[in-house]
């Protein structure tokens, strides 16, 4: 499911690229993309929480504190996710810069 989410980070960079949207506009407004990736229902929560990877287990709260109005499980997944997504979005933002990298490279 996660790589599923990639995926479709990397389509909607891409559409909007097509669009002529600037690439350094998307990192700027990647806080806005990001959380539009995160789950919203509690099942999808601790679903995806469940399938990513356990080194972002707890680093939420730890990174992110407790800015949220009610601590309980599910609000601290939800902090571990947007941790585990920035870094996904993140991996397809440089993807996406390097690929463009290669094609100005082979035009030229």
């Amino acid at each position: 499911m996660l790589n599923e989410t990639q995926k479709q980070m990397k389509d909607e960079v891409l559409n909007e690229l097509k669009k002529g949207v600037d690439l350094d506009d998307i990192k700027d407004n990647s806080g806005e993309w990001i959380d539009g990736y995160l789950p919203v229902y509690n099942d999808r929560i601790i679903q995806e929480w469940k399938e990513m990877p356990s080194e972002y287990d707890n680093r939420g709260s730890a990174e992110l504190g407790h800015n949220v109005q009610e601590i309980n499980i599910v609000n601290l997944m939800s902090l571990d996710l947007y941790l585990y997504y920035t870094d996904l979005f993140n991996e397809v933002l440089e993807e996406v810069e390097e690929e463009q990298e290669e094609l100005e490279e082979a035009s030229a």
